[in-house]
């Protein structure tokens, strides 16, 4: 194993994103001076974890239709043609490509990977950092969980996402810069039999 000079929590072996206990949260700039924040319900995701953890992998798949920002009549706006175009694009979709050492302790690193988003695919880096672990509450036993933090930031122009047209009185009805902010659990065990028995489908 190379000398990898963080500790970024799991072991080698494979890890699934689990929707139930993470945030997949964004930040934008609404009607030229106000904030909106959403969420997206609906994901899933596999971690594949080398035992150098710089050959490691992961892919995260989220429901466009999914987004939630608390009104539906917006989230139902969000949904259309004029900026997700969930029904013909209805995966966002990330792709990890590489994992270096971060600037923020020996659990922070930078995750490289490729979003796809809208039908377009463009670089991104997640600033992430691994917060620590502990058993599943339901299922302690045979359950063991990683949770994670982690940052970026998008411009909705690089994907052909819509801005919405311009406002009477300037500026856009959405801004171009996203926030991202990602408060994830990962875990050892498949959550799919569990979130489609409760009925939280996850793909």
């Amino acid at each position: 194993m190379a000398d990898f000079p963080v500790e970024v929590g799991p072991g080698p072996g494979t890890w699934y994103l689990d929707p139930l206990h993470s945030s997949l949260i964004f930040v934008a700039r609404y009607l030229r001076f106000g904030r909106v924040q959403g969420t997206f319900g609906q994901a899933r995701g596999r971690f594949d974890v080398a035992e150098d953890p710089a050959d490691s992998s992961a892919e995260v798949v989220l429901r466009a239709d999914s987004v939630n920002t608390g009104v539906g009549a917006r989230d139902a706006h969000l949904r259309s043609a004029d900026f997700l175009d969930a029904a013909r694009y209805p995966e966002i979709r990330f792709a990890a490509a590489g994992i270096e050492p971060g600037r923020r302790g020996r659990h922070a690193f930078l995750l490289h990977g490729d979003l796809t988003l809208h039908g377009a695919t463009a670089p991104v880096t997640l600033d992430a950092r691994w917060v620590g672990d502990a058993p599943d509450y339901a299922s302690p036993d045979d359950t063991h969980g990683h949770f994670f933090s982690a940052t970026t930031r998008l411009r909705l122009s690089d994907f052909g996402v819509g801005d919405g047209g311009e406002l009477p009185w300037g500026g856009r009805l959405v801004g171009d810069d996203v926030d991202i902010v990602l408060e994830v659990r990962v875990q050892n065990q498949d959550p799919a039999p569990f979130l489609e028995r409760i009925g939280h489908v996850a793909s």
